[in-house]
């Protein structure tokens, strides 16, 4: 996920931090577990990229208001109950987030959706959501994982994978549904770090370690793998400045997912 949204995000990449909005919501109660089966892990991973990232709110929300945000869609969002957030703007329509379970679908199975009012290709919140270019997301709810619609597991997806290199092949069998591509997530990891690979290739390394020590539960080693990503890209002569923003998603998402854990 964080590899597409970097691909993208290299064209309109920019830091201008603001924070402290006046953030509604429209939900039910809190609970005390999240009601539909995700793990806490794969639910930050995948929604506070699309959630913040793809729509540059990531620039508005401090690291306290995203996972508020965070915090109450996971814990409220129930079979029954969709969770509405409401973003105002300075200039424009309000932006809003929408956490939705749908449940036994066609293809998917039960899904999470969600949904928003950011135009991918006018790049500013609308009052109308586009049917072809709002920034729309439906997740696989497979045995707690939370799967982009996108990381489906087959096989002609391993082959494509296996011929792109070895980080695309670590991001399919740690983000997939194949629950017994998983043993080879760490090998393939340390393969990657210990070979004498292109410092992209590094990047990727250090960027999927961090994310499986996450998963792990293990934010000490997480920070340092994701510290070890910061110093290869700013002393790198190769990779593009603008893969900065991976260093920044990376430290987002370890602090979700240390006040998850707090």
């Amino acid at each position: 996920m964080i590899h597409r949204i970097v691909l993208f995000g290299l064209i309109f990449y920019s830091l201008n931090f603001f924070g402290q909005k006046n953030i509604q919501y429209e939900k039910g109660k809190l609970f005390s577990e999240n009601q539909i089966g995700i793990d806490k892990f794969y639910f930050v991973h995948q929604t506070f990229a699309d959630a913040f990232y793809m729509t540059n709110l990531y620039k508005q929300l401090t690291d306290e208001e995203m996972y508020s945000i965070l915090y109450n869609a996971y814990y409220s969002v129930t079979k029954d109950q969709k969770v509405l957030v409401i973003i105002p703007q300075d200039n424009g329509p309000d932006a809003r987030l929408a956490f939705q379970f749908i449940g036994d679908t066609e293809k998917l199975g039960d899904v999470l959706v969600l949904a928003t009012n950011f135009n991918n290709k006018s790049r500013v919140f609308e009052e109308k959501v586009d049917s072809e270019n709002s920034v729309y997301r439906w997740y696989k709810i497979e045995k707690g994982k939370l799967v982009y619609r996108q990381d489906i597991y087959s096989e002609s997806a391993e082959k494509e994978n296996i011929a792109k290199g070895t980080y695309h092949l670590i991001d399919l069998y740690l983000f997939d549904d194949n629950f017994e591509n998983d043993n080879k997530v760490k090998p393939l990891i340390d393969n990657l770090l210990a070979a004498d690979s292109e410092d992209l290739e590094k990047l990727y390394g250090y960027l999927y370690l961090g994310e499986y020590w996450l998963l792990h539960n293990d934010f000490k080693k997480a920070e340092e793998s994701f510290l070890k990503l910061k110093n290869l890209v700013e002393n790198s002569k190769t990779i593009p400045k603008g893969y900065f923003l991976i260093v920044n998603m990376a430290h987002t998402e370890l602090e979700m997912m240390k006040r998850f854990k707090n």
